[in-house]
C-alpha cells in the first residue's frame, strides 16, 4: 500500500539530525532540493538545515509555543524501482500540495527489496518568508497522495485505504496506532533509565520520609487534641475543690507555767 507519513510539529532541535539521518550514506540513493539552489552537496543540505534552526531560534515569539523551524513527511512507492522516477513522483507531489516552499527530498530503498520510499525535509518558512500554514489540509494528505499514486500506476490503494479507515473505525483501532506504539515504547525506556540510574531508590526514599513526617505530624496532632480537655478538667477540679475547702480552726497550744516544770 502506498503510505504517507506527515509530522507537523518535529522538536525544533533535531532539524540537521533528521537532515543527516535521511542524507545518510548508507541509505540515501539519492536526493534534491527544491527552491534551494545554493545547495550541490550534502554538506550544504545540512549546513543549511542547522542554519534554518538557529534562525528561528532568533526569530521573535509571537505565542509561547516553541517555533517550528521545519517539517517531515515520508511517503512509499512498493511498486516503483527507478529511483528518478520515485523522486519526479516525490518532487511533483512537495510541489503540488506544499507551493513555494524549500524542501529536501532523499530517496531511499524500502526494507526487503518492496520498492522505493522518499522521505522530504521541509522548511516551515515558505520562499516569501511566511509560516507554511496547511490549516486542516494535513489530514487530508495520505489520502490526496493515495489518489496521486492510483493515477500515476493504476493501482487502487485509494480504495484498500479506505476500507482499512472503516475497518478501523468499527473496531475502535487507533489510527496512529504507530505513533502510539512509539510512545508506549518511549515512556518504557525512560523508566529503564530512571531505575537504572538509581534514581527510583532516591525516590522512594523520599516517600517514605514524607510519609514518616505525616504519621508523626498525626499523632502530634491526635496527642494535643486529647490532652487539652484532660488539663482544662484538671484545672477546674482543682479550682473547686480550693473554693470548696473549709478552713482549720485555730486551737491554741496550752500556756505551761513554772510550776507545771517543776512537777
Amino acid at each position: 500500500m502506498a503510505i504517507l507519513k506527515y509530522n507537523a510539529s518535529p522538536r525544533p532541535a533535531a532539524s540537521m539530525k533528521n537532515v543527516n539521518y535521511i542524507l545518510r550514506e548508507d541509505a540515501c540513493i539519492r536526493f534534491e532540493a527544491i527552491n534551494l539552489p545554493e545547495i550541490e552537496t550534502e554538506i550544504d543540505a545540512r549546513s543549511y538545515a542547522a542554519t534554518r534552526e538557529i534562525e528561528e531560534k532568533l526569530m521573535p515569539k509571537r505565542g509561547t509555543g516553541t517555533p517550528r523551524n521545519h517539517h517531515r513527511m515520508m511517503i512509499t512507492m512498493p511498486d516503483e524501482n527507478d529511483p528518478d522516477a520515485a523522486m519526479q513522483l516525490a518532487k511533483n507531489f512537495v510541489e503540488t500540495e506544499f507551493p513555494g516552499t524549500r524542501s529536501i527530498i532523499a530517496v531511499h530503498q524500502s526494507e526487503n527489496g518492496s520498492g522505493l520510499h522518499c522521505h522530504a525535509w521541509i522548511d516551515a518558512r515558505k520562499t516569501d518568508g511566511k509560516k507554511l500554514d496547511l490549516g486542516t489540509k494535513y489530514t487530508k494528505l495520505d489520502k490526496l497522495y493515495s489518489q496521486k499514486y492510483d493515477r500515476t500506476y493504476g493501482t487502487n490503494y485509494t480504495a484498500e485505504f479506505a476500507a482499512a479507515r472503516k475497518f478501523n473505525a468499527e473496531n475502535e483501532i487507533p489510527t496512529y496506532s504507530n505513533q502510539l506504539k512509539k510512545l508506549v515504547e518511549a515512556q518504557e525506556r525512560n523508566e529503564q533509565n530512571r531505575i537504572r540510574s538509581g534514581k527510583h531508590i532516591i525516590e522512594a526514599a523520599a516517600a517514605r520520609i514524607a510519609e514518616l513526617a505525616t504519621q508523626q505530624r498525626t499523632r502530634l496532632e491526635i496527642a494535643a487534641r486529647n490532652l487539652q480537655p484532660n488539663r482544662a478538667e484538671n484545672v477546674g477540679a482543682g479550682r473547686d475543690e480550693k473554693q470548696n475547702r473549709q478552713p482549720t480552726p485555730h486551737i491554741p497550744k496550752p500556756r505551761t507555767t513554772q510550776m507545771d516544770k517543776s512537777r
